[in-house]
């Protein structure tokens, strides 16, 4: 079993606690050897808790990493690390990207640009038959679609990218062995022939509550553009729509009745500066001609060969593209340049539309 994986399964499994152990062996402040030793008087100089320690030094009597390995090979579940390249970059974007997403499907990666539907379980008719319809075009424009699984707005824009041949990656707030809801099964096995089932959350994992927000953020990362179909104001959907604002993505709403709680979100998100979405026709034309890569599986195929480059600005595209959102700081460590001229040339490559600002002071490879 590869050693970076094992720790990284065990880590994942850890949540917040285990991010602070990942960055402490990424930073050499320890070495895979002294994690697995389970050091107390280490881990707790480096801020680990005194449970969390207990925690570890049991999964690693009970081989946990090595028994959440075979479950994955019995269940046909790949686990890809964060430093895997079937990773998507874009979750770097991410101030706390998953270390592993278990990953069950045909399709081996998501492409680097696609569009998030979200919206409210309790959908109106209107609200159901405008995600399908979402989903349909996408298909028709050779568009990834993006959603959670969920009953209402989500599994419809799931079914509407299914049933027109089209490719939709479903992201759950449980294991991807755990089906939920039950009532979308016969779904979820569609979304596993034309994309895949992806979550963070170890095998097994049920749907806890606080399971929902982490997952509405893997959402709005891997979403180029996020449309908000139907959503109350205090809803799943409203906080994946400012998970996307903050990650610097186009958050779109189809408007809705004032009178109705379901659109009291998504016209408020209209209010605030969403774009609102009018016409799918024009939306998704205008979206095939702004970027003819939505259709293309392989993010590291996107090429800017139309533009001359500098060996400086294609040294940091390199690794804004491996790494995805990073700060000034994190490039500097990167390429021998100094932090005024990496400034200099991220304004160069902004102009020409190459790269974006992901957030505060942090910027995202756009091709």
């Amino acid at each position: 079993m590869d050693e970076n994986l094992k720790t990284l399964l065990l880590l994942n499994s850890l949540e917040g606690q285990g991010r602070k152990l990942w960055f402490a062996l990424k930073r050499g402040l320890m070495s895979q050897d002294e994690f697995w030793k389970c050091s107390a008087k280490l881990f707790t100089e480096l801020g680990i808790t005194e449970r969390t320690i207990v925690a570890i030094k049991k999964k690693i009597d009970m081989r946990w990493a090595e028994t959440e390995m075979e479950k994955c090979l019995k269940l046909d579940i790949r686990a890809v690390g964060i430093e895997d390249e079937d990773y998507p970059a874009k979750l770097k974007d991410l101030k706390d990207p998953p270390l592993i997403l278990y990953w069950q499907g045909n399709k081996k990666r998501i492409p680097h640009k696609c569009i998030g539907v979200v919206g409210t379980r309790r959908a109106s008719t209107y609200g159901r038959r405008t995600a399908l319809r979402i989903g349909e075009y996408c298909a028709s424009a050779g568009i990834t679609l993006i959603s959670g699984g969920a009953s209402g707005i989500d599994g419809n824009a799931h079914q509407g990218a299914c049933i027109s041949g089209g490719k939709t990656f479903a992201v759950f707030g449980t294991g991807v062995d755990v089906y939920f809801p039950q009532s979308n099964a016969n779904l979820f096995r569609e979304i596993k022939d034309c994309g895949a089932l992806i979550s963070e959350f170890p095998i097994g994992s049920q749907g806890e509550q606080w399971h929902f927000p982490r997952r509405n953020r893997i959402v709005a990362a891997l979403s180029s553009k996020l449309i908000v179909v139907e959503a109350p104001l205090k809803s799943g959907a409203m906080i994946t729509a400012g998970f996307a604002a903050e990650l610097g993505r186009e958050v779109w709403a189809v408007p809705g009745r004032i009178d109705e709680e379901s659109a009291h979100g998504g016209n408020k998100l209209i209010f605030d500066g969403a774009y609102p979405l009018i016409d799918l026709k024009d939306f998704f034309e205008t979206n095939t001609r702004e970027s003819a890569v939505f259709s293309n599986d392989d993010p590291k195929a996107d090429q800017v060969s139309d533009i001359d480059l500098s060996h400086e600005e294609e040294e940091i595209l390199k690794v804004l593209r491996f790494g995805g959102g990073q700060t000034v700081d994190n490039i500097a460590l990167e390429v021998k340049m100094s932090a005024a001229d990496i400034l200099k040339i991220i304004a160069i490559l902004s102009a020409k539309g190459i790269i974006y600002s992901s957030g505060s002071g942090r910027y995202s490879a756009n091709v």
